[in-house]
């Protein structure tokens, strides 16, 4: 039976889906060559992206951007495509990488504060005269008063 949505859900030339989605055609292409963009369907000889594939490449674009490396997002949709059958495999592969960008943003976090300080430090040494190298350790205590913010490096 046809399902009515899908006769009236909106379709996307590449190039359409490319603008929407900040990628070039041709990374467009090698996603669907990779195995990576399933379910791109053709008119003719172009290919027709649904609103369904612009929602797979954000998600590629998500597990890329925070670090999963494309052989684990093949595998990733790869279990995708096999069915109910695997969702609990998929689900450790996404803890394991909730894990691990969990990880990664405590330690950017620490990164940044340690920037923050560096920010204020040279903030407070032109405001107040201070040489630029002065006694660092009573600049990140009286940093940690002012702020409030409990940090160490």
């Amino acid at each position: 039976m046809n399902n009515p949505d899908k006769a009236h859900q909106a379709v996307y030339t590449i190039a359409q889906a490319a603008r929407k989605t900040g990628y070039d055609a041709e990374t467009l292409r090698y996603y669907e060559r990779e195995g990576l963009l399933r379910g791109i369907a053709r008119k003719g000889a172009r290919r027709v992206y649904t609103e369904e594939n612009l929602r797979a490449i954000s998600l590629i674009t998500c597990l890329k951007k925070t670090g999963m490396p494309l052989k684990a997002i093949k595998e990733y949709v790869a279990l995708t495509a096999r069915g109910e059958k695997t969702v609990a495999k998929r689900l450790d592969l996404m803890r394991r990488h909730s894990r691990e960008v969990a990880r990664q943003l405590a330690e950017v976090t620490s990164f940044k504060e340690r920037i923050d300080f560096k920010v204020w430090y040279y903030e407070t040494a032109q405001r107040e005269g201070l040489p630029a190298v002065a006694d660092v350790d009573a600049l990140l205590a009286r940093y940690r008063r002012e702020t409030g913010r409990n940090v160490s490096f």
